[in-house]
């Protein structure tokens, strides 16, 4: 049962954050996003391989670099070990420790906010330069975040919580895949933090997955050192660590 929801929670989680590009290759999936974000452009394994290991690596690094990224995997704690020692052998650094949470919606549900704005047919601009703007990485001309929330093929919806004066200071975002509603890009204005407005975007989001979507669960990945995000996941019932995971970088 444990294999069959680490494999569900990485589907949910990998499809409502697709990549620009995405190679299978004998058991691995290469993301390519023209570098952003580390979870957009990484080596991910998905399944058992026949090739041999070192070749593979090669063929993955050679690829990167022909595209002017550097090369990086992604290795989870429940991967075959493996792939690390290797990577561990060419000078490969590990990175970015994360953690992936599952909360089971027969435990129940926060109470719906009423103050939460919800969209179901893509992201608007003012969502977009908000999340931005939290996130510290505000917009650039032809910026690659809305090219890649439109290649989500799920049933998705991006949550907004406004101030007083009508300004958005919280957003997220899920995706419902195969039961579960994967959440995402959950970022507050630093000014309003620690006041209930993340709480109250996610709670929305899990009212609308287990209503229209249809979803018996929800999850997330989360830095494993990000102590107050984690904090407030185990608030709304995410007790459950599945697996976790981090990047293998290059020099």
């Amino acid at each position: 049962m444990d294999d069959q929801l680490n494999r569900k929670v990485e589907d949910a989680c990998l499809n409502a954050w697709p990549a620009l590009t995405e190679i299978f290759y004998d058991g691995w999936l290469v993301r390519l996003s023209e570098g952003h974000t580390r979870r957009t452009n990484s080596v991910n394994v998905i399944g058992p391989g026949q090739g041999v290991l070192a070749e593979k690596i090669d063929a993955c690094e050679r690829l990167y670099r022909a595209h002017g990224l550097p090369p990086l995997f992604r290795i989870r704690s429940i991967d075959d070990p493996a792939l690390g020692l290797a990577l561990d052998a060419r000078g490969y650094r590990a990175e970015d420790e994360t953690r992936t949470l599952h909360k089971d919606f027969a435990r129940g549900l926060p109470a719906p906010p009423g103050d939460v704005e919800l969209m179901e047919r893509g992201a608007s601009a003012e969502w977009l330069r908000a999340q931005a703007r939290f996130a510290g990485r505000p917009l650039r001309r032809n910026d690659i975040r809305k090219r890649l929330l439109d290649l989500v093929a799920l049933p998705v919806a991006f949550a907004a919580r406004r101030d007083a004066e009508g300004r958005i200071v919280s957003v997220a975002y899920g995706a419902v895949h195969d039961g579960l509603v994967s959440l995402q890009w959950v970022v507050t204005d630093k000014a309003h933090r620690g006041q209930g407005h993340a709480h109250a975007t996610l709670s929305a989001l899990m009212h609308w997955a287990a209503g229209r979507g249809g979803a018996q669960g929800a999850c997330l990945q989360v830095v494993a050192t990000n102590v107050s995000a984690i904090a407030l996941y185990e608030r709304l019932g995410f007790d459950r660590e599945l697996y976790r995971y981090h990047y293998r970088v290059l020099g």
